[in-house]
């Protein structure tokens, strides 16, 4: 064997013999602990030489090795375990019951949740979606007086419901305790026939009971089941709700822009009706006036006018040109017949 292989041999003892010394002490508290519940007396004074005899003792003690025999280690193993196996159902027990606390404060936070869900849609239904006053543009008072009105009458018939039902209960436990009382001083002239019967009957109970507990088992998971789903159609609901109220506003847009497209569609109509009377008369106009010439036609007259009268211009010069010549041609002619003696005469 190496040296390192007896290393770990003594670790491995040395881990062992703290275990054990851990065990031990756990065990010597323990014991110290009920000897000193179970003492009720003070052991008295110790004298001076009692004191030496028990210094000489433990000075004999402490140079002493004690072991213990593999009986005593199984006995304090096997009290150390109990008590272990007390502490944890013990530990299982509280732990339990936190579970169950804990789950039945999730359940009633639950059920205070769609409770407050449910308030919030019926304050939303009743006050808010009736909507603000149009004047103050604040929601009406007597509004919310009557809702919470409601409410407190609702919880003082709840509360009236719940003190009638408590009141039966208590009722029927007082006489199932007195038909228990009237049993128990009647025992002792019951048979085993009837006890046997008594025992069938309680395991036929028994049966029903664990019957009511699966089926309330499932109606309890169902109503969750309804409960989630409520939640969510309700959710669906204010959705829809909003987009209703978004859907009238629209619809109030639109009646509103067809009022107006009416309003230009009636004047437009009088325009239009305008214009027609108009065109009727333009109309009317045009056919009196088709008789007289077109515009083309004076204007062709004019142009022949003005050729016309270019071309009396034109001949007015021409004959005053050939009245000037004759004239001129007269006079040479009388000048040439005066100068040459002879007496013939032109005619012009």
């Amino acid at each position: 064997m190496t040296t390192k292989d007896e290393l770990a041999r003594y670790m491995w003892e040395s881990e062992i013999l703290l275990r054990e010394n851990a065990m031990m002490e756990s065990f010597l508290a323990r014991e110290k602990e009920i000897s000193l519940s179970e003492d009720g007396d003070m052991d008295p004074p110790a004298t001076a030489s009692s004191k030496r005899r028990a210094s000489t003792k433990a000075g004999r003690r402490k140079h002493a090795i004690h072991t213990l025999s593999l009986e005593n280690k199984i006995f304090i193993a096997a009290k150390e375990m109990k008590h272990r196996q007390k502490q944890m159902a013990e530990m299982e027990n509280d732990f339990q019951k936190e579970a169950i606390n804990f789950k039945a404060m999730i359940k009633e936070t639950e059920t205070r949740i769609v409770e407050i869900k449910m308030e919030a849609y019926e304050f939303k239904r009743v006050v808010l979606a009736k909507g603000a006053d149009p004047t103050t543009k604040k929601f009406r008072a007597d509004l919310v007086i009557k809702y919470y009105d409601d409410k407190i009458r609702a919880k003082d018939a709840l509360v009236e419901k719940l003190e009638n039902k408590n009141s039966q209960l208590t009722s029927q436990i007082q006489k199932l305790e007195k038909r228990l009382n009237n049993k128990d001083h009647s025992g002792e002239k019951l048979s085993s026939i009837d006890f046997h019967q008594l025992k069938i009957e309680n395991g036929s109970f028994s049966e029903k009971i664990e019957a009511k507990n699966r089926a309330l088992l499932k109606l309890k998971v169902s109503t969750a089941k309804v409960a989630h789903m409520l939640t969510e159609k309700r959710a669906l609901l204010n959705k829809l709700l909003s987009d209703s109220v978004d859907l009238r506003k629209s619809i109030a847009a639109a009646e509103n822009r067809e009022v107006q497209l009416k309003e230009e569609l009636k004047k437009t109509g009088a325009i239009i009706t305008s214009t027609k009377k108009m065109c009727n008369k333009l109309k009317l106009a045009q056919t009196v006036a088709s008789d007289m010439p077109q515009i083309q036609d004076y204007v062709a007259q004019k142009d022949e006018e003005f050729e016309l009268r270019k071309k009396i211009r034109q001949w007015e010069t021409k004959c005053q040109l050939v009245s000037t010549a004759a004239k001129n041609a007269r006079s040479e002619a009388i000048r040439a017949g005066g100068g040459g003696g002879s007496g013939r005469k032109y005619k012009a």
